[in-house]
């Protein structure tokens, strides 16, 4: 394995200037700066990221033989750091972070991926709406403050796909896997595809496995794993591989989704359009179909009169149907940032109003956070001409 290059000098300068400009915007805002810990117990990271950040976590096992990782993610142990003073999640905190995640870049095997970023956290607002307004426009203040300009701004609502599926009357298996997956095309039409029957998996096995009932069936698959001498793959425990078999099978076996209601999910999944058309696009969806999307469509017009209010005008975002994030622990309104010429995204954020709870916290404590990925900005100010 290559080692990390170190930054040079001039390179160490600007992003020490660009943490100082965002870490002024987030402290304008009233959020209190903490540093969490790099190694952080593996658990809370592997079972609550989602399959694609899984993978391309740094994990390995401490002296007394607890599994560690190396942060991949600041969301989570702010939450953590957030339940620790405030056991009883009973108060409102806004926090902030900046500093170096660990994920593993696939596109780069032989390099350990290292990155910086910069954040808030706000949990347990009371106006949930307006916090929600407040994480996009105080991402694109902070983007504003280092001299960034010609952002592109996608926004979505997965609080609304989860309300399509609700009103379509599918089984909570099948909800559950379409959720969690909205955020990949491919994946989502593969999968579609599946439940209706057009791709059929073949498998023998686990067409039999899926008509057992559920306690028989996990019975099966675990021993059939363990006479393959399967305790692991990659981060994956064997209770999580064989809950992905048992998935299959259910595909393998179950009743077919109808081709009219995988139409109509497509469709929806299909709409991209300017935010100011976003909110009349799926209330015309939602009447052809005859289901009523009323309340989280009018959540999402709620939100984007609360950014507009600020001042940020909605000519510059396109509302995505299908646009996710690839954390599952998100939950509701979304955004991403964008700037040429950087393929990926510079900042983005979310609601998760489930992370804390499962976390361990007594109640429900609802949040929403933003994220702005340091060298990628960095290089887009640069593009732009904004580094002096």
């Amino acid at each position: 394995m290559i080692a990390v290059a170190p930054y040079d000098a001039r390179t160490l300068a600007a992003l020490e200037a660009q943490t100082t400009a965002l870490l002024g915007v987030f402290e304008s805002y009233d959020a209190e700066r903490i540093e969490p810990a790099i190694v952080q117990p593996a658990d809370a990271f592997l079972d609550r990221m989602g399959e694609d950040l899984r993978r391309r976590t740094y994990v390995f096992t401490g002296p007394d033989g607890t599994e560690l990782c190396l942060r991949p993610d600041l969301t989570i142990p702010t939450c953590q750091a957030y339940l620790a003073r405030t056991p009883a999640a009973d108060r409102a905190a806004k926090l902030c972070y900046a500093g170096p995640v660990f994920r593993h870049n696939p596109e780069s095997p032989d390099r350990p991926g290292q990155s910086f970023h910069a954040g808030v956290e706000n949990i347990n607002a009371a106006n949930a709406a307006a916090a929600d307004a407040e994480a996009l426009i105080l991402t694109d203040n902070a983007l504003a403050r280092t001299g960034l300009k010609n952002v592109e701004v996608t926004v979505g609502d997965l609080n609304i796909f989860a309300g399509l599926l609700d009103a379509l009357g599918l089984s909570p298996q099948w909800a559950e896997r379409l959720r969690r997956h909205v955020w990949r095309p491919a994946y989502m039409g593969d999968l579609l595809k599946r439940l209706t029957g057009e791709a059929s998996s073949g498998n023998a096995f686990l067409a039999h496995v899926g008509a057992l009932p559920a306690d028989e069936a996990r019975a099966v698959l675990r021993d059939a794993l363990g006479l393959g001498g399967i305790r692991h793959i990659g981060t994956r425990t064997i209770d999580e591989i064989t809950e992905r078999f048992l998935e299959q099978a259910a595909d393998a076996s179950s009743a077919r989704l109808p081709r009219a209601t995988a139409d109509l999910i497509s469709a929806f999944l299909a709409v991209k359009v300017p935010a100011t058309e976003a909110v009349e696009t799926l209330r015309r969806l939602a009447r052809a179909a005859s289901i009523s999307l009323d309340a989280p469509i009018a959540a999402l017009e709620r939100r984007l009169g609360l950014i507009e209010r600020h001042g940020f005008g909605l000519t510059r975002a396109t509302f995505t149907a299908q646009f996710g994030r690839n954390m599952e622990y998100y939950t509701g309104f979304v955004f991403e940032f964008r700037a040429g010429p950087i393929e990926k995204p510079i900042a983005g954020g979310g609601r998760y109003d489930t992370l804390l709870t499962a976390l361990g916290a007594p109640k429900p404590a609802p949040a929403v956070g933003l994220a702005v990925y340091a060298e990628r900005l960095l290089a887009a100010r640069q593009a732009q001409g904004a580094v002096q």
